[in-house]
């Protein structure tokens, strides 16, 4: 009787480490994040999601880039979708004015023990010029971000998007406006675009904060003034 109890016992706890090793079982990810020039950026963070899903806080944050740009975060076995962020004043919150972002979710497979990806982090206004310079045909889209008072809105950037689903980054996106309120973007031509404008990054979009606009093939220039319930 004895005999079977320690053996039972033996049994339980080889299960026991078994499980223990599968569940601490974790795989290392290595990145480096750069500027659109190439130029490795220090104090940029990764954000991780275990689904496409990234409008929701994040399932894992890493710690800061070096100065060589490169950073580290171990994670559990599976597939995770991750973004490179970098903000000016190194807190949590929106994106804004200088600060950087890498665009839509690079997809990571953590089956192997070590995997290396590369992050390219722009702002505003580089997107907007990156997203100009792969347009065909672009047509310029300008004017003002006014409130429900008419007045000017500082710090709001307007973007274009082909759908009212808006996820991380839109199809096309400005500049943050200046005191002036003023916007510029480049979108392609002969599409119907949804146009709306914001005061964060990634967009936070609600019903009510845009509308239908349609971009017509051959004109140089589109000018309105964009009276919206900017967020």
């Amino acid at each position: 009787m004895k005999r079977l109890r320690l053996q039972m016992m033996l049994v339980l706890v080889c299960l026991l480490a078994a499980f223990s090793s599968v569940a601490s079982e974790t795989h290392l990810l290595k990145a480096k994040v750069t500027d659109i020039e190439g130029r490795p950026l220090e104090g940029a963070k990764l954000f991780l999601y275990d689904s496409p899903v990234v409008r929701r806080p994040a399932d894992f944050i890493s710690s800061l880039s070096n100065r060589a740009g490169q950073v580290q975060v171990q994670l559990p076995p599976g597939k995770f979708w991750v973004v490179a962020r970098y903000k000016v004043d190194g807190k949590y919150g929106p994106l804004l004015p200088g600060d950087r972002h890498s665009g839509e979710p690079f997809e990571v497979d953590m089956t192997g023990q070590t995997v290396e990806a590369d992050f390219a982090v722009a702002d505003i206004r580089e997107i907007g010029q990156k997203k100009r310079a792969g347009a065909t045909e672009a047509v310029r889209l300008t004017g003002r971000v006014l409130d429900a008072e008419g007045v000017p809105v500082l710090n709001s950037l307007v973007f274009a998007n082909r759908s009212k689903d808006i996820t991380e980054l839109p199809d096309f996106v400005s500049a943050w406006t200046g005191n002036d309120g003023r916007f510029e973007v480049y979108v392609a031509s002969d599409v119907t675009y949804y146009v709306g404008a914001s005061r964060q990054f990634p967009i936070k979009f609600q019903e009510g904060s845009g509308r239908l606009i349609e971009i017509v093939c051959g004109k140089i220039d589109i000018a309105m003034d964009i009276n919206l319930a900017v967020q």
